[in-house]
This record gives C-alpha cells, structure tokens and sequence, in this order.
C-alpha cells in the first residue's frame, strides 16, 4: 500500500483526574491510517482504547501531541469548522447504537444529513443508505420495534450516511451475541470494501479484529504493532 496516511498522530498524550488521582492513560501514541486501510485496534479492558476512539473521532482533545486528519490539524479549529470536518470526515459507530428512541429509522439516519442537505434529498439519501444494510422494510420502525442487529445496522447506516473518510467503530458487536456480531462484521467489511472506506474496529474479540486485517495493540499507553 502506497503511504498516504489519511489520519497521522504523533505523541498523543492523554491523563485523567480520578478522586484527585492522576491517571496517564496513553503515554504518546503514534499512529498512522492508510486511506482505504482497514485496521483493529485490541487491548486489555481499561487500556485506553475509547480514549483514543473519542481522540480519532474529535469528541476529546489530547493533552498533548499532533494530529492530522486529511491533512487539516482539529486540534486548531474553531468549533463550528471542527464540527463540519466530523461531520463530512469521520462515521462512528458505538458498541451502544445512540439511536434516538422518538424518531424512525429512517429520520435517526437522515438527521446528520439536514446539517448540509435539503430534507428530500437527506430522505433519499437516508432511505437509500438503509436499503444497502438490509433495512428497507424497517425503516419506518423507531428503535424499540427493531432488534438488536437491526439497531446497530441503523447506527452504521447513520454513520455512513454522509460518505465520510474515516469510520470508527468502538467495539460495535459488543450488545450482540456472536452469530449477529458475525453478521454485522460481514456488513461492514462489504461496504467498506464497496466504497474503499479507511476502517478502525476497537474490539476485545480477536476473532472479530483478524477479519479486519492488521491489527495493532494498545499497551500500556501507547501503540504495539
């Protein structure tokens, strides 16, 4: 694979204060994502790994260290820039699906879309996206009418939903049980492949990140390839 990192970070340093302790939780990781790379990220319970998640995907800052998305640094952005480039660049999914329980299917995925698009066309855009993750009966059904599988494929079809460069998963078969995890590993490799989709899968379950392709490790703070 040529070198051309869609997502670069160097000496990302992040520490929490816990009942007034101080608790370095990554110690200068660097990492680099090919485009088009899929990659899991494996670790112990407690290494860090949403932390670096939430780091990826602009919902925490480090504490220090650089970063770089697409060649734009977000860590220097105003917050209405950094919320565009999250929302045109980086897709995340969450081992719990945060659908919101008062709308359907179909509006959960169309909402993100409304920031930058007319509301036919994020309609269109929601129904067709929840047609390519099998969901074309369901889309009218607000999340406690679906099932498990079903709510996550809802979440990645959100997620997808404005063609981003990056998706990010944090442990997205984690709520499932294995045969549907299967199931949504599969999906998510398929469009990942469709679309030449840069990939990150936080995941415990070696089984799953195999599928993906390389795998890297979070160790005590910092990244083991």
């Amino acid at each position: 694979m040529t070198d051309n990192p869609i997502l670069m970070m160097e000496g990302i340093k992040k520490s929490f204060i816990v009942e007034g302790h101080k608790i370095d939780v990554l110690k200068g990781v660097d990492f680099k994502l090919q485009a088009g790379e899929k990659v899991s990220l494996t670790g112990k319970s407690g290494a860090g790994k949403s932390t670096l998640l939430n780091i990826i995907a602009t919902l925490e800052k480090p504490d220090s260290g650089t970063m770089l998305i697409d060649n734009t640094d977000p860590l220097k952005l105003k917050d209405f820039k950094l919320s565009k480039l999250r929302n045109r660049k980086i897709g995340i999914v969450f081992q719990f699906h945060h659908l919101l329980p008062e709308f359907t299917a179909i509006e959960n995925v169309a909402i993100p879309l409304m920031v930058f698009k007319g509301k036919n066309e994020s309609f269109e855009r929601a129904a067709f996206i929840l047609e390519k993750v099998g969901l074309a009966d369901r889309m009218n059904h607000k999340p406690a009418e679906l099932s498990g599988g079903e709510q996550q494929r809802v979440a990645i079809a959100r997620a997808l939903s404005t063609e981003p460069s990056i998706l990010l998963m944090d442990e997205p078969t984690g709520n499932l049980d294995n045969e549907t995890g299967k199931m949504i590993i599969e999906l998510i490799l398929s469009v990942a492949e469709e679309r030449s989709l840069t990939t990150l899968f936080v995941s415990h379950n070696i089984e799953f990140a195999k599928e993906m392709g390389r795998v890297v490790e979070l160790n005590d703070g910092v990244i083991v390839l």
